[in-house]
């Protein structure tokens, strides 16, 4: 009980990071969303029927650098397009992306909740694909 009350604040700061952390993936499998790694996402992208691709970050980053087939829908804006991501998708599947896969992780969530079948959180976002050597247009 001294240990406890000793380090009480420490075990609940160390609870609520732990918590923080794990919120993403497991909002993510509470409502379906997948994974895509960047090098599953430029094989599907290359494909005859590829996913709509979703860049969730910010217009200047998206100005910065993006995946040539990728349409932006900033995630603050996100709750307002989902119509008109839902007009676009036309039934395929979706890849959310952004620049490391948290806010797409988001993004990915939310359009799940709204009633989309397949979406993807394409993991380590723009930062992998570039680390892999993926294009970038700018």
């Amino acid at each position: 009980m001294d240990w406890l009350q000793e380090n009480g604040t420490t075990l609940l700061v160390m609870v609520g990071l732990v918590a923080f952390f794990l919120r993403g993936p497991v909002l993510a499998k509470a409502t379906g969303v997948e994974t895509m790694s960047v090098h599953e996402l430029a094989k599907q992208l290359a494909s005859p029927s590829p996913p709509l691709l979703l860049d969730v970050r910010s217009q200047a980053e998206f100005d910065s650098g993006r995946i040539p087939q990728a349409i932006l829908v900033p995630l603050s804006e996100l709750r307002q397009q989902v119509e008109t991501v839902r007009r676009r998708s036309a039934s395929r599947p979706v890849a959310v992306i952004c620049r490391s896969g948290n806010r797409s992780l988001h993004g990915a969530v939310l359009l799940k909740r709204a009633g989309f079948g397949q979406v993807f959180n394409v993991s380590g976002g723009l930062l992998s694909w570039r680390n892999q050597g993926y294009p970038i247009r700018t």
